[in-house]
């Protein structure tokens, strides 16, 4: 096939051809690849370079949304997915990230971790949870989580258990129903019941 003319547009290149519709390429892969009005190109080459076009816009995508916030390797395949970029090429674009440290799970996790952990006050089984709908792999988030500050989970659940507690109180409800409820608070919020035990054993609501 033949290349009869190519016209700019924006970060894309239309080439013609002789023989077939105009293709849209990305402008780098007609520079690097010095395409050429006139030029003769076979059918194995013409596949390469839509696989090169497609590799870069994929990649571009992927950035814009890194550029956004972090991103499991599994979010931004779907992402990318629901963009109905081909598989394969996603596939390519996601080990290049991995490969050059720009997609790291154990790295996302544990930002993940601090972000949770810290400022929303969640315990680590929600934490776990949610690691795992975002794909992160159980071997991952299991290092992550040793990681957390035992203390640092303890304090978060008793200031919880204060709180729902002087809300529950004007309910004028006895102890073991304040404490079942204040029980139940925490394990929505993802603490575990050893940890939550022990908040409800320190809990004094006659000093509260």
């Amino acid at each position: 096939m033949i290349i009869t003319a190519l016209q700019r547009k924006g970060n894309n290149v239309v080439i013609i051809f002789d023989d077939r519709e105009p293709i849209t390429f990305d402008y780098r892969t007609v520079l690097d690849n010095g395409l050429r009005k006139n030029d003769t190109i076979d059918e194995k080459f013409f596949e390469r370079l839509i696989s090169e076009s497609n590799f870069l816009k994929i990649k571009d995508s992927a950035f814009r949304l890194l550029g956004r916030r972090h991103h499991s390797t599994s979010e931004l395949r779907i992402k990318l997915i629901k963009k109905k970029y081909p598989k394969e090429i996603i596939q390519r674009v996601l080990s290049d990230l991995t490969d050059n440290n720009l997609l790291d799970d154990e790295q996302f996790a544990i930002a993940y971790l601090e972000e949770r952990l810290v400022k929303k006050k969640i315990g680590v089984n929600k934490l776990k949870a949610e690691l795992f709908k975002r794909g992160i792999d159980r071997k991952i988030i299991d290092k992550v989580l040793l990681n957390v500050d035992s203390q640092l989970s303890y304090d978060q659940a008793m200031e919880l258990a204060q709180r729902k507690m002087m809300s529950l109180r004007r309910k004028e409800l006895d102890e073991k129903k304040l404490k079942s409820k204040i029980f139940l608070f925490l394990t929505s919020r993802g603490f575990e019941s050893e940890l939550i035990l022990k908040v409800l054993n320190d809990l004094n609501p006659e000093n509260e």
